[in-house]
């Protein structure tokens, strides 16, 4: 049996939006595409792939660089809940092609 998640504190989107910017700009530039707000207060940032610095020849972050990239986000703020399930979605479009855009869903839990 799946373990149910936990409550989620409502926060303003501006929060969110601000705190998963923050967290997904690089020196290569803010990575941030499209931020969704759920109804149980959790949140999915959509992302360009181009957050991660990937190994040559690889389409993908490796399973490290997400769990750097989660341990970044609880260092920004204890309160956060980071899914364990993330991946690969499409997004905008580019040169006429559309896009592989990358997600990460994460929540705040209550004080």
């Amino acid at each position: 049996m799946p373990k149910a998640l936990p409550p989620f504190r409502r926060v303003k989107r501006s929060f969110a939006s601000a705190f998963i910017h923050r967290a997904l700009s690089s020196p290569r530039g803010p990575a941030l595409r499209k931020l969704i707000a759920y109804d149980d207060n959790h949140f999915r940032a959509v992302f360009a792939i181009t957050y991660f610095e990937l190994a040559e020849g690889n389409r993908e972050p490796s399973k490290s660089q997400w769990s750097t990239l989660k341990k970044k986000l609880k260092r920004r703020d204890r309160r956060v809940f980071v899914f364990k399930r993330h991946g690969q979605t499409k997004c905008g479009k580019r040169a006429g092609q559309r896009e592989t855009c990358l997600y990460l869903d994460f929540g705040f839990l209550p004080d």
